[in-house]
Parts: structure tokens; sequence; C-alpha cells
């Protein structure tokens, strides 16, 4: 270890401080914060842990890596949008060439020969992060994401589907994130989870300031969405997801089909088309 340590001084720093953080609740989740600033870091860690112990027990017992950055980094903006606040993804053996190296060298173990140290990560932008309240929704918002996939695969497989759809079909459909049943869910769970650790008050002010600063009609949809949730009620998923593949995909099965193809086939191995959509035969 101590050659490697003079050979890949910082990888072998960031190996420590995994072993480190992860040794501390077992498969609790390990969250690192990148900022200069002693002060912010603690801020946002202690944010972080708030939404964590929120949770309570539902967080699975896996290795989840939580990256809050201090920039934005643009590659991730060129892939998902420049509305981006974060994501959610389970992690696999592949090179990741577009992640920073800040990020990689916590990912792959060491960097020369990757050994993938953690199975999912969520990262928010260092944006997101400077507001307690943004990084609290964000954040709060990719761990459902993580209890979904582990919790109910199949449900978080066949929602994750639909924005694979092509275009001219989630257009025919109108259809907005926020219509998505998992991402609502998701939308439901991070604002109850700011209401409890903000109030309700804060929360509204937060979601109608989005509101009025938002540059695309996109992003302000969504947020409106946001404010129209009812977070003390139940959300059942299971239920809303099968009743909006049958009322809404039920003339799409060949370009269901289409997009389920394009997936990975860990991913398609998930998907029942025909079971969702009601119909036992071809």
């Amino acid at each position: 270890m101590s050659a490697k340590c003079r050979d890949r001084a910082e990888a072998c720093e960031c190996v420590k401080l995994v072993q480190v953080l992860g040794s501390r609740l077992g498969m609790a989740p390990t969250v690192i914060v990148k900022s200069e600033n002693v002060g912010i870091r603690t801020q946002r860690e202690t944010a972080a842990q708030r939404v964590i112990a929120n949770f309570g027990n539902q967080i699975p017992d896996r290795r989840l890596l939580c990256f809050f950055d201090d920039t934005d980094w643009q590659p991730f903006k060129d892939r998902f949008g420049k509305e981006n606040r974060a994501f959610y993804g389970p992690l696999r053996e592949e090179a990741l060439p577009d992640w920073p190296d800040y990020v990689r060298r916590l990912i792959f173990v060491p960097l020369s020969a990757p050994k993938v140290a953690f199975d999912h990560v969520i990262y928010l932008y260092g944006s997101t992060c400077s507001s307690l309240l943004a990084l609290t929704m964000s954040f709060a918002h990719e761990l459902q994401h993580f209890v979904q996939h582990e919790n109910v695969r199949l449900l978080w497989a066949a929602n994750s589907l639909l924005p694979h759809l092509d275009g001219s079909v989630i257009s025919a459909l109108e259809l907005r994130w926020c219509d998505i049943p998992h991402e609502r869910e998701a939308r439901i769970v991070s604002k109850r989870t700011a209401e409890n650790l903000f109030g309700v008050g804060d929360v509204n002010r937060y979601v109608d300031a989005k509101i009025a600063e938002s540059t695309t009609d996109g992003d302000r949809t969504d947020w409106e969405c946001i404010r129209g949730l009812d977070t003390s009620t139940h959300y059942d998923l299971a239920l809303e997801t099968m009743l909006f593949f049958q009322r809404r995909l039920k003339d799409y099965i060949p370009e269901l089909e289409k997009a389920l193809q394009r997936m990975p086939a860990d991913f398609s191995a998930d998907v029942d088309l025909r079971k969702l959509l009601g119909r036992t035969s071809a």
C-alpha cells in the first residue's frame, strides 16, 4: 500500500477517506462535499445527513456515493440539460470518461486499475448546493430514486424507460417530467422532506421564487407541478405506474419496444411491457 501511495498519492487519500466514512455505519451512504471552505463544507455535510436521517430505515443497505460538488461540471449539463440540478444512477464497470477526475478517484480504486468502490452514485452540482433548501430538495429527490431502484426495481426500470421514447411520441403524449410516476413520487418525497426540515412556509416561498425566475417553459411547468403536489397523502407508485401505462401508452407498444431495445440488457430484462399494459398475450 505504501508504494501505491507514493505513486498515486491523491488516489490513496481517496481510498482512505472512503474506507473511514464507509466503516462508520456499515453500508450507510458515503457523503463527500467538495469545498475549500470548512464552514461551507460542514454546513452541506450536515444538511445532507439531515436528509438521510429523515429517510429513516428506508435507505437500502448498498454502497452509495453522494457527491456534492462546488462547481457545475459542464459535461453533465451538456448531457442532462442546463436545468438539471442533480442526478442518480447505478454504477457499472465502465470508464466514465466524461466524469471529473475528483469523482472518478472515489469510484474507481485505484484509478490506474479500476475497481468499483460504489454500486450507486448521486451527484449534485455546485449551483444546487449553494442553497441548503435546494440541496435538501434535490438530494431527497435523487435519494428516492435510489430507494426505488433497490426496493421496487421493476417499477423504477419501467418508469425510467419513458424519457427514452422518441421525441415525436413524447410530444404527442404532451409528456412532462412530473407526469412520469416515479418522478412524481420523487418530487413528493423531496417536497415533504424539505417541509419537515425547513417548514411549509419556507418551501412554498422557495418554490414560488423558482417559478418566478424560471427561464424556460419546461422548468416553470415543473416547479408549478411541485407547488401543487400534496405531500400529506400516500402515493401508490405501483398503481400509478400501471394506470399510466394502460391509459396513456396502450397505443405505443412498438415505440416502447424500440426504446427498450436501446437500453442495457440488464435494464431491459426488468421490464415486461405487456404485463404493464395489461396484456397477457401478443
